[in-house]
């Protein structure tokens, strides 16, 4: 009872019956109009002979009723006449339908070829399209197991389940297993904001500082302000920052590699470089700022001598005493010291960002020589590989149906034409023969009307007659 309840369709909804139709797709494949067959009375716009001949017998059949014998013998003389023109009216109907039969069974065969045609390549088109549609279905359905087999693949290494490739999934147990070592990898440098202001700041610094030592340098050398020297002293100041900072830059990173690099020089070497070049830097910006703040100064004074206003020149300082604006060499300095500080910081984590990457591909390289993930990537690169070939699915082109399509439609209109002028020319010559043959019937039933019934004589005629 309960294995019957269960296999029982729910309330209120039919079973389904056992007994369905296979599914034919031709049922609905697009088909091109078939065209009817063409008969000859379709294009005979003219009554048959036949109805031509039962009006003459009509006719002819009221001529006894007349009473005159010379006008029912001149009728009767017409009549004859009047039977000949539809005998031939009839002679000429047959020939227009032999013609007519005969023009229609030869462009018939061309535009049934060219309908043939089309409809074969239609067929064609259709039936490639239905193979790569059924293609299609069946690498979705493969998709979806892959992604299933993925799934269960990725949690049983435990990996996550978003994981799409096999080196995604690498880096991530690499990754893992180097958090577990404490060598935990950072992100990179263009996913934090703080770094791209630094670097930034950084790449600012080193222009700021060349143009302060460009300033330096003018006050120097070029005491008339010319244009050219200064623009050689803005040039030649910051040349001289660049390459400094980037000297500084570059042996932070050399020192940061060199411990696990072979054939790099001791670190020590790489830092006494640094120290010496920021040496060099700090002296020569400070002999350059300190001889330019005394020539301000100096120039200051005079300026001030010249236009009297030192009240008390006691109280001026000696040539020889210390510059009171020593707190803008301080200034100077300091912002040197922080551009090379920040040079510093640059080489040290670029190398670090190289040596984590090194560390990390050398890890992805010791766990595909394992061998133990290879069923997992396998499972996480197979769905992208038969997502791959669903794309590459495409129906047969037939390179050459443009041409075919184009070639029969010109086949079609051409027999098409030659059909209707034809029809046209046949037709035309019948319709006026029977428009005569009709003209010529009514004249001669006025003339038999007004024969059997003579309009009534009025008057003297009445009399005479």
């Amino acid at each position: 009872m309960e294995a019957a309840r269960t296999d029982a369709p729910p309330a209120g909804q039919a079973a389904p019956p056992d007994d369905l139709p296979d599914f034919d797709p031709r049922l609905y494949e697009a088909a091109l109009p078939r065209p009817e067959p063409l008969s000859a009375e379709s294009f005979l716009p003219v009554l048959p002979p036949a109805q031509f001949a039962a009006l003459l017998d009509d006719l002819r059949g009221e001529l006894s009723l007349i009473p005159d014998e010379a006008t029912r013998a001149a009728l009767h003389s017409r009549a004859r006449l009047l039977a000949l023109n539809v005998e031939q009216y009839r002679v000429n109907h047959e020939q227009a339908r032999s013609a007519l039969t005969r023009v229609l069974a030869e462009t018939g065969v061309g535009v049934r070829s060219s309908w043939e045609r089309q409809q074969e390549h239609l067929s064609f088109m259709n039936a490639a399209s239905g193979g790569v549609e059924r293609d299609y279905e069946a690498a979705t359905a493969a998709i979806e197991q892959a992604r299933a087999r993925r799934f269960e693949a990725l949690v049983s290494v435990g990996a996550r389940p978003d994981t799409t490739g096999a080196e995604n999934l690498y880096t991530q147990q690499a990754v893992m297993t180097l958090a577990r070592e404490g060598h935990a990898i950072r992100p990179p440098e263009q996913k934090s904001g703080s770094k791209r202001v630094f670097n930034a700041f950084a790449v600012f610094s080193k222009f700021f500082v060349g143009v302060i030592s460009g300033v330096s340098i003018n006050l120097l050398f070029n005491p008339e302000s010319r244009l050219y020297l200064t623009l050689i002293a803005l040039t030649a100041g910051v040349m001289f920052s660049v390459l400094l900072l980037w000297l500084v830059d570059e042996l932070a990173y050399r020192a940061k590699l060199a411990p696990g690099t072979p054939g790099m020089a001791h670190p020590r070497a790489y830092t006494a470089g640094i120290l010496a070049v920021t040496a060099l830097y700090l002296g020569v910006e400070g002999f350059l700022n300190w001889d330019g703040i005394l020539r301000v100064t100096a120039e200051i004074a005079a300026n001030a001598a010249q236009q009297g206003q030192l009240t008390d020149l006691s109280a001026a300082p000696e040539p020889d005493a210390a510059p009171q604006h020593w707190s803008l060499l301080t200034f100077t300095l300091a912002l040197v010291g922080m551009a090379a500080a920040a040079a510093l910081i640059q080489g040290r984590e670029r190398a670090r960002s190289v040596l984590e990457r090194e560390r990390l591909a050398a890890r992805v390289a010791d766990l595909k020589a394992q061998g133990t993930l290879e069923s997992a990537a396998r499972a996480a690169d197979h769905v992208t590989y038969l997502e791959r070939a669903r794309d590459r699915l495409a129906p047969p082109r037939d390179v050459t149906s443009p041409d075919h399509a184009r070639l029969n439609e010109r086949v079609l209109n051409h027999w098409e034409q030659e059909r209707d002028s034809q029809v046209q020319s046949v037709s035309a010559r019948l319709l006026g023969e029977a428009q005569g043959v009709q003209a010529t019937l009514e004249d001669f039933a006025a003339q038999v009307q007004a024969a059997r019934f003579p309009p009534p004589r009025r008057g003297l005629r009445a009399l005479l007659g």
